[in-house]
């Protein structure tokens, strides 16, 4: 029964992964566009992460909302940053998106 599971969770820690990711800075803040693809008929359970290190030392987190009744194929989610935290803590130098199917990580892209 264990061995089943597993097998079963490895499958569908597969189901879904990022394929790119795009940062786009504008006069109100970031914004990073992400492509992704869900391979299962119907996905539920979808959260991305994104980590970002910034000029003046900071290493802050943001994440999107939650994605359900997503169909097979490919699709795009954004995530906003706003100008405040630009002005508080500078650039962003480095970024890495994570991208969790209900709680576990199963996709991961940096710069």
């Amino acid at each position: 029964m264990a061995l089943s599971l597993f097998i079963a969770d490895f499958c569908f820690a597969t189901s879904s992964f990022i394929e790119n990711i795009n940062k786009i800075r504008k006069s109100d803040g970031y914004e990073f566009k992400i492509n992704y693809q869900t391979t299962q008929k119907w996905t539920d359970g979808l959260v991305f992460k994104l980590f970002c290190t910034f000029s003046k030392g900071a290493e802050l987190s943001f994440a999107s909302s939650g994605h359900n009744n997503i169909k097979q194929g490919w699709h795009k989610t954004e995530i906003k940053i706003p100008m405040v935290y630009r002005e508080r803590y500078g650039y962003i130098t480095d970024y890495r998106v994570e991208l969790y199917s209900n709680g576990i990580l199963v996709s991961i892209k940096s710069m």
